[in-house]
């Protein structure tokens, strides 16, 4: 018996562990079924991204590691190691937003470790691992000035971190730390009673120079900061350059492998090189004033390298820093229309068996990135596309068969004869694409790329983008395929410290065979006078080229009438409230629409708001009448964003069915502006006003006041409705606020919409919602016909890019649940994030500055962009695509039902007239 009951309990704990591992498989399956993912397939089909590090400022070849790469710091922040052969990026590391992570140091490369010195109050020091940069220690710098955190200059050399601080008419304040475990080692004084707040001070370790002085005489003075009892010293302007040199004088140390100064007088467009601890003699040689110099080390020798930039060739003459003998034999001079003015940041020439081999790190004025070796350039790198200002999505232009088409429908003149050359010239063109097309002798198109043609939906278009350095870029949106590229020299923003730049659409491609034209409107970089820039945003060419207007521009608008070209013009009010149009002879139908026509302005500084109409304008001359002006608490609150609709958004319905089958009429007003002031309240606490303002009639529709909140803030504009993010300092969180506005259940007007004659206010549904993370940029999406929903992408800091549907950020959700409604939801505070809407998926996209959204040509899909520190884009359909048939659609099972119901269907029929027969004769 005790035999048989032990292989029972056997066969019982057997059972119980089969029963186990099959609840655990079970589990593990239904966890993969409820799993939502993308397929493999479909990863960077519809979407592409792009990843960049911005502009160099500082960096140095790695010559320990065995995988050979370059470290660069940039002014975005970043990190980031690029390999030396294809320059892509090896690692990147992004640090904080703004000053915080703004890095002012970066060295220890030679010595097998990387440390950058970054932030301010504190200054955190970072040690690297150069193979994947990962951090191995970080420790903080606390500042005693905080007020001064812009003299403050450091230096990294053999393991020692130095921290200079320059006093006012007293000396200079040096402590060193350990670079790598943070402690502090010593402080001290040294003797500088000449530095001033206007001193002009440069660091050429281990001494600091500043430059005193006017136009016509300044003193240079040199001081050694690792020895206390050294004095200073001192040497005129007239002593470096000779007697009679022009100012105004600048001093810059060059990068490179020694310390030296450089002094510039700007009036005779010379420069001459001075070394520190021989002050008193310079090297007696003129230097072309806008050569940019490096200094290398060549065999144990001082190696000066000159860059000059002239008519698009780059000159790099070498030679030797002390005796200024010529050498040739590393001296290159490349032609390329890639470059503009470039300037060494690193270089390193080591001695091989052929012989001297030199590998420069350029960076150029337009941000772009370039490895050269000898006078071939290796690599490039468009860094200016980390910084784009403005951004327009055009659709591509017809392809040549229907401009064929177009061409021949298009033609006044209907002769026979005529007609049938045309025909025959088009059928042999046939011929000829078709012989050309079975053998494989597809030449490339004369007028465009070989696929820049538009496609049956609308998917495939053309990307244009302004970047802060002046440059325009052409990108197809397929690939992400750069198709052109174009600078626009003395090119600035419109505001001051801001990137204010503004393209317009004057002229789509829909019109042939008129070409498309675009205008950039910026200022001068030298005058701060308005500038014109027009061109083909297909091919890039230059139409007008660039036109100086000769004013500064305060405001500027695209007109909807065209003139008899299809061109849209521009309106552009100056500071003296003048309207000019371009081009000028559109001034007639400009005025032609004068009474229906009005502008807006928006200081910032002063928080005036002023509306003008063109009411008063003839056909020979415009005239800006001002109609209605606001000032918006100018004391203690500034104009922080001005939001106004997307000018392509379509209002689809223009109502909302409640509960009760009635309809709530929205409150659709195209001339509404959203302003947002932020400041200090009178309770000392930070405090954001928002104003709802019809900007024809000056009405203001509403207001509301958050106390105790603060920026960064982003609006989204849309229909009736407004969404914006702020961060509440008091619970100290991201939040989420949604207004929507309605007219009621009577509509004011059915047909037409006027600021003039509408008086009465809207119904405003508010609320505000919890969102669980930090918010860099929102935009609505957008269709052609506006049926689709709306829904609201939102970028992370993290990386992602969330897509938000309105339902869930809906003012009207409930707050009692038993108060039902067809398409609302139940509030709830907070907004939970789903994974699956994610759009970006594992491509994680930071520092977006922006996102920008178009319609195609199915009403189901948006394409969107997004851009900061990388490039983004993608389609996303907010309803599904409704209009268009899935990927995975069986279309041989279609074939094949409908097929068989066709067979079934005449095989009834015969049936049928068979049995009709039989009973006919009965």
């Amino acid at each position: 018996m005790a035999p048989f009951m032990w292989s029972f309990k056997r066969n019982i704990s057997r059972f119980n562990i089969d029963t186990q591992l099959f609840q655990y498989i079970i589990i593990l399956f239904g966890l993969f079924n409820l799993s939502l993912c993308l397929y493999e397939d479909q990863v960077g089909k519809f979407d592409w991204r792009q990843n960049y590090v911005g502009r160099i400022k500082f960096a140095s070849f790695d010559t320990v590691s065995t995988a050979k790469k370059i470290i660069v710091a940039t002014e975005e922040n970043v990190v980031a190691a690029l390999n030396l052969k294809s320059g892509q990026i090896l690692w990147r590391r992004v640090l904080e937003r703004g000053y915080a992570g703004k890095i002012h140091a970066l060295g220890g490369v030679a010595d097998g470790d990387l440390i950058s010195v970054s932030g301010g109050v504190p200054a955190i020091v970072r040690v690297w691992d150069l193979a994947t940069g990962h951090i191995l220690n970080e420790w903080p710098i606390a500042d005693q000035n905080p007020e001064r955190l812009q003299d403050v200059k450091w230096h990294l050399k053999d393991g020692t971190l130095h921290h200079i601080l320059p006093l006012y008419s007293s000396g200079i304040e040096v402590t060193s730390y350990d670079s790598k475990t943070g402690e502090k080692l010593n402080t001290r004084k040294v003797s500088a009673p000449f530095i001033t707040p206007e001193t002009e001070c440069v660091l050429a370790a281990p001494y600091l120079a500043c430059l005193k002085g006017d136009n016509s005489l300044a003193i240079l003075f040199v001081v050694n900061l690792f020895d206390a009892n050294a004095q200073p010293q001192s040497i005129t302007s007239n002593n470096i350059f000779g007697a009679g040199a022009q100012g105004p004088f600048h001093l810059i140390s060059p990068f490179g492998d020694e310390s030296v100064l450089s002094v510039i007088a700007a009036g005779d467009n010379r420069q001459r090189i001075l070394i520190p601890d021989k002050v008193t003699n310079t090297i007696p040689r003129d230097i072309d004033g806008d050569a940019k110099l490096y200094i290398t080390t060549i065999d144990n020798e001082k190696v000066l390298l000159e860059t000059i930039f002239k008519d698009g060739i780059t000159q790099i003459k070498a030679t030797n820093l002390l005796t200024s003998e010529s050498l040739t034999d590393i001296s290159v001079t490349v032609s390329h229309d890639v470059f503009f003015s470039p300037t060494i940041v690193a270089s390193i020439c080591p001695r091989v068996n052929k012989g001297i081999i030199c590998r420069h790190l350029l960076s150029s004025e337009d941000h772009s990135v370039a490895l050269m070796q000898h006078n071939k350039l290796i690599w490039i790198r468009q860094e200016a596309l980390a910084s784009i200002a403005t951004v327009e999505i055009l659709e591509l232009p017809m392809s040549d068969r229907d401009q064929t088409i177009e061409t021949e429908f298009n033609l006044k003149e209907r002769d026979i004869i005529g007609m049938a050359t045309r025909r025959l010239t088009a059928q042999a063109n046939q011929l000829k694409s078709l012989f050309q097309s079975a053998f494989d002798m597809n030449p490339q198109r004369r007028s465009q790329h070989a696929d820049l043609v538009r496609d049956k939906f609308g998917l495939h278009k053309m990307i244009v983008v302004v970047t802060n350095a002046g440059e325009l870029y052409g990108i197809e949106s397929k690939k992400g395929e750069i198709i052109w590229q174009v600078r626009v020299n003395n090119f600035a923003s419109l505001k001051k410290d801001s990137n204010v730049v503004l393209l317009y659409v004057q002229r789509g491609s829909q019109h042939f065979p008129h070409p498309p034209q675009c205008a950039l409107i910026a200022s001068d970089k030298i005058t701060g006078e308005g500038i014109i820039f027009t061109f083909n945003p297909i091919t890039g060419q230059a139409l007008n080229g660039l036109v100086k207007l000769g004013y500064k521009i305060k405001q500027s608008m695209l007109l909807q009438t065209t003139t008899d070209e299809f061109l849209r013009a521009i309106l552009l009010l100056d500071t003296k409230d003048k309207v000019h149009v371009y081009p000028e002879n559109a001034t007639a139908i400009a005025a032609s629409v004068g009474k229906s026509t009005y502008l807006f302005t928006g200081d910032e500084e002063t928080g005036v708001l002023s509306g003008f109409s063109l009411a008063y304008s003839t056909s020979s001359e415009l005239i800006a009448h001002k109609v209605w002006e606001l000032v918006l608490s100018p004391k203690n609150q500034k104009i922080t964003h001005i939001a106004s609709k997307n000018p392509l958004e379509h209002v689809h319905s223009q109502g909302r069915v409640l509960g009760d089958r009635s309809v709530l009429y929205k409150y659709v007003n195209p001339n509404l502006v959203v302003i947002v002031t932020e400041g200090v309240g009178n309770i000392h606490k930070n405090t954001m006003n928002l104003y709802l303002l019809d900007v024809v009639s000056g009405s203001m529709i509403f207001s509301l006041v958050h106390k105790r909140v603060r920026g960064p803030v982003h609006i989204v504009h849309s229909e009736n409705w407004v969404v914006y993010s702020y961060y509440n300092d008091k619970s100290r969180r991201t939040e989420i606020a949604t207004l929507e506005l309605y007219e009621g259940k009577v509509q004011s007007n059915t047909t037409v919409f006027s600021s003039l004659t509408t008086t009465r206010l809207p119904m405003v549904e508010r609320q505000a919602f919890i969102f669980p993370a930090s918010i860099e940029s929102m935009r609505e999406t957008i269709t052609e016909k506006g049926i689709t929903s709306k829904h609201i992408l939102v970028s992370l800091a993290n990386g992602g890019i969330v897509e938000l549907p309105w339902m869930l950020l809906d003012p009207r959700r409930p707050i009692n649940p038993e108060l039902r409604e067809e398409g609302v939801i139940p509030y709830m505070p907070e907004i939970p994030l789903h994974m699956d809407a994610i759009i970006n998926y594992n491509q994680s996209v930071f520092r977006v500055s922006g996102i920008y959204t178009s319609p195609s040509g199915l009403e189901s899909t948006c394409l969107v962009f997004a851009h900061g520190l990388d490039l983004f884009y993608t389609q996303v359909a907010p309803s599904k695509t409704f209009d268009v048939l899935k990927e995975d659609f069986d279309y041989y099972l279609i074939v094949i039902v409908l097929v068989a119901l066709m067979i079934a269907s005449y095989v009834t029929k015969k049936l049928a007239s068979q049995k009709a027969q039989k009973q006919a004769w009965k």
